[in-house]
């Protein structure tokens, strides 16, 4: 249990008084008719749980793949297998194309170097070949027959596409012959879910993705002395790796010391990897239960290895492990550190809120600026990684255990995870200090006039408002909830939400009514104050009377939001007292009055920098001396 921001310390009598004014009341959040037929239908429920008849649909993908260093091409074949475990038959297959967000004309939130895109060989269902209709970054595939729930169909695609240089495309690409990373570099099948059947919003590039679970079979060829790490587990190892990198990582796998697989040396002596027949290796990765896979190809790369320890992993009180790597390029900075970062987060992660699933994680450098998050995988830029390493390893549970939609909801991915990112490296470096200052950051940010509402498409956000209402404001909304809870009830409705729709696709609903069912108390007004709209919190300190040996404190509230007040007054003794204006005296009106017994000689408003008051100048009184 993380250590508690702060305790209500006992109040002197206490008086409260407020003059009726009239407040702005935040409409109800009202929940879409789609996700009430889903809880009619029973997938879904109004305590924020799965109901009794939740599905999801699922996928197995078999890829194929050469990459040709030289010209940066990349050759495969998908075969593909959609199985409908939904109520309803399906009469058509709806698959994302997201390479064809590079195709010149195509409609972008991100500024890139225009590529062909994917460009598709033959297509087939079964064995009968077949013409999609294909259009922006989709293409659906009409079924000559209906797929009968508990059913499954079979797609093959040929395909190639050229990777896009570093720094032309989001999220992936390559850096000449060196270093190469694949993302959205398959056709994938879109989400069908409960709540709206089939969604597929077009690929604009800001906006991330929403993704359905899978098991895949990768094979990637490259010429020999090429390191390639992938989601999922490597199955030929004593096939493409040397026996000493074998060992090594036998070590790692046992040993909480930083082992290194790869070294400047086997550079040096050109025994980076097996020799392949023809100057050519394939690589066979298997990876269960996830919702997409990356790969890195390098053939600069060194490897460190080692291991985390996943506290219940097997059940309560039954530990277990997964392996941890990191490649990077020579002369990186910190990226020494890099396995030790991945450890820390993992454990730390699986200690607080969930279990780790995965048999490993691997942390890759270079390509691209910040980072960017695949299961199992991550890619970060940088020569100090080490906030940048916890906050993309976050993400293997924001969205990649927890299926969220991030297009629609990107601060329900982001948000959570800068959250949990800020109490991962507190931790780390043994400070408490980091929800403070994610607190002041997001006031700073309104003070100048940046609020936006969180509850958009992420790809209607500028380019200037993303990070604040996608990672800053939601991760502030938090850090002022875990205050307002209290870390039992806040933690323990954490947890459950995350036990509950692991490998699922939780809508914001789920979220809101998860942690409304712990906490047994209103908190839709509480959700959207702070996420539907642009509203700020203004508590000021209006008047400080000593009056027959009290102090008389007078509070105005000068904003829209309402929530509880906390003030504490100082005495010449060194002694402190708080009081709190709660959330119902605001409902009613703007101003409130406190007494506490004896001489204050100062006064302040939310000594603990919790809640999200955006102008803490009049936060605080000080007697004249």
């Amino acid at each position: 249990m993380l250590a508690p921001l702060f305790a209500l310390g006992t109040a002197l009598a206490p008086a409260q008084t407020a003059t009726p004014e009239p407040r702005v009341v935040p409409y109800p959040i009202d929940v879409p008719a789609s996700f009430q037929q889903a809880i009619a239908a029973g997938t879904r429920t109004l305590q924020g749980r799965p109901g009794p008849n939740y599905w999801t649909d699922r996928a197995d993908y078999r890829l194929e793949v050469e990459l040709d260093p030289a010209t940066a091409v990349l050759r495969g074949k998908a075969v593909m297998t959609y199985h409908n475990r939904s109520p309803q038959p399906l009469n058509r297959l709806v698959i994302h194309l997201y390479q064809d967000l590079m195709k010149a004309g195509a409609q972008r939130t991100r500024t890139v170097v225009a590529t062909d895109g994917i460009r598709l060989g033959e297509v087939r269902v079964g064995d009968k070949v077949i013409k999609p209709s294909v259009r922006d970054t989709h293409m659906t595939v009409r079924l000559a027959q209906e797929l009968s729930p508990g059913g499954s169909v079979t797609l093959t695609v040929d395909y190639d596409f050229d990777v896009p240089k570093a720094g032309t495309a989001p999220r992936m690409g390559h850096e000449a012959d060196k270093v190469f990373y694949l993302g959205y570099w398959y056709p994938q099948f879109a989400v069908h879910d409960d709540v709206e059947g089939w969604v597929a919003d077009p690929h604009r590039g800001n906006g991330e993705f929403y993704m359905g679970y899978a098991d895949y079979d990768l094979a990637i060829t490259v010429p020999q002395g090429y390191l390639v790490r992938a989601t999922g587990e490597l199955q030929n190892a004593a096939e493409v790796l040397t026996e000493k990198a074998q060992q090594a990582l036998v070590q790692a796998a046992t040993s909480r010391d930083i082992v290194r697989v790869i070294t400047k040396e086997d550079h040096d002596a050109g025994t980076v990897t097996a020799v392949g027949k023809d100057g050519k290796l394939t690589w066979r990765f298997r990876a269960e239960n996830v919702r997409d896979a990356a790969v890195s190809i390098a053939r600069t790369y060194l490897w460190d290895a080692t291991h985390a320890v996943v506290k219940d992993k097997g059940g309560p009180g039954i530990d277990g492990t997964c392996m941890i790597h990191a490649v990077y390029e020579p002369n990186s900075g910190d990226w020494v550190r890099a396995a030790e970062y991945a450890r820390h987060t993992i454990e730390f992660m699986s200690a607080h809120l969930h279990p780790y699933p995965w048999p490993h994680m691997t942390a890759c450098e270079g390509i691209i600026g910040g980072g960017m998050e695949y299961p199992m995988m991550t890619i970060c830029g940088g020569r100090r990684p080490a906030g940048v390493i916890a906050h993309e390893l976050i993400h293997m549970w924001f969205p990649m255990l927890l299926g969220s939609n991030e297009k629609r909801y990107a601060w329900q991915d982001e948000g959570f995870t800068t959250f949990w990112t800020t109490l991962c490296r507190d931790d780390f470096t043994k400070q408490q200090n980091g929800p403070r200052g994610d607190v002041l950051e997001y006031a700073g940010t309104v003070a100048r006039g940046g609020d936006v509402v969180c509850m958009r498409h992420a790809d209607a956000y500028g380019d200037d408002n993303f990070g604040f209402g996608a990672y800053t404001k939601p991760a502030a909304m938090l850090h002022q909830l875990r205050a307002l809870l209290g870390d039992e009830t806040f933690f323990t409705a954490f947890r459950r939400y995350a036990a509950d729709w692991a490998w699922k696709h939780p809508y914001p609903y789920d979220f809101f009514h998860s942690f409304q069912d712990v906490a047994k108390q209103d908190l839709m007004p509480y959700f959207r104050t702070w996420l539907f709209e642009a509203w700020q919190l203004e508590h000021t300190i209006a008047a400080v009377e000593n009056v027959d040996g009290e102090t008389i404190v007078r509070i105005e509230d000068r904003g829209r939001a309402v929530h509880p007040c906390v003030v504490e007054a100082t005495f010449a003794d060194g002694s402190k007292a708080r009081q709190t204006v709660p959330a119902g005296v605001w409902w009613q009106g703007t101003q409130a009055q406190l007494r506490f017994q004896g001489r204050a000689i100062a006064v302040q408003i939310d000594p603990d920098i919790t809640s999200l008051d955006v102008d803490r100048k009049n936060n605080r009184w000080q007697a004249a001396k």
